[in-house]
């Protein structure tokens, strides 16, 4: 557990490994744990191979790092892909319907513990249960990204975490965290949101750009704190246009 461990997920564009990477993300932040995370992503609504990696120490990390500990594959094309890249310590979380041979594979009963639309909440309660996150924590966590937007929905994102915790806390796991060194209250934020951050810091009165990947989100972020920050943030049509503004505001 020196340096931490690498959970992998991956899947189709729509299948919410995003969210749930962002859920378990800030969880093991409140927990106080130190986090790096990297993603990678195809310009898709749905399907294609979508990844997201969190690199977890009770220890400062800066970096990622290449071996999976934990694999959790929400398609089959993930396992076929990453399979060989899982350490030899490491596991394979997966539906049971897939193929997966070996001792190193869990195969989650999804289409038992939730319908099609939960599947990405089955795997955060399994996943968390394993790694020994507090379930009240990752309930918390949960609330405050489904609670506010449908409450009905929040709900039922709930009862489907519970019952996929309980069905993992039942497996036995040798990669449940240590306890954190540090007291829980530390920040997560992503590069871009720290460019905003920095930016903001530095006298930013005025921003415009074009929403293009991998970028999109400073924009965004400094929208949000626009009329606090007293900025002004103008999308532009185009990337010529964006720039003209900026010419013209300086």
């Amino acid at each position: 557990m020196k340096n931490g461990l690498n959970i992998f997920i991956g899947g189709e564009a729509g299948q919410g490994l995003v969210t749930i990477g962002e859920l378990l993300a800030k969880s093991l932040v409140r927990s106080g744990y130190s986090i790096v995370v990297t993603q990678s992503y195809q310009s898709r609504i749905r399907g294609g191979h979508n990844t997201y990696m969190i690199r977890v120490s009770p220890e400062e990390i800066s970096a990622t790092r290449e071996s999976i500990d934990i694999l959790v594959a929400l398609d089959q094309n993930t396992l076929t892909l990453h399979q060989n890249e899982v350490s030899p310590s490491g596991f394979i979380l997966i539906d049971q319907g897939f193929w997966c041979d070996g001792e190193s594979c869990l195969k989650i009963p999804y289409k038992q513990l939730a319908s099609e639309r939960y599947s990405n909440v089955v795997a955060l309660g399994v996943l968390g249960s394993l790694l020994g996150i507090d379930q009240d924590l990752l309930l918390k966590t949960l609330a405050d990204f489904f609670g506010k937007k449908d409450p009905k929905a929040g709900e039922e994102n709930r009862r489907v975490l519970v019952e996929a915790f309980r069905w993992g806390s039942q497996k036995p796991s040798n990669h449940k965290l240590p306890p954190a060194p540090k007291a829980p209250g530390r920040m997560m934020m992503n590069g871009n949101e720290a460019i905003a951050f920095g930016a903001i810091s530095a006298g930013l009165k005025f921003y415009s750009f074009y929403p293009m990947t991998p970028a999109t989100t400073i924009g965004q972020t400094l929208a949000g704190y626009a009329g606090k920050m007293g900025l002004v943030v103008e999308q532009a049509e185009d990337e010529i246009a964006a720039i003209n503004m900026a010419i013209g505001a300086s």
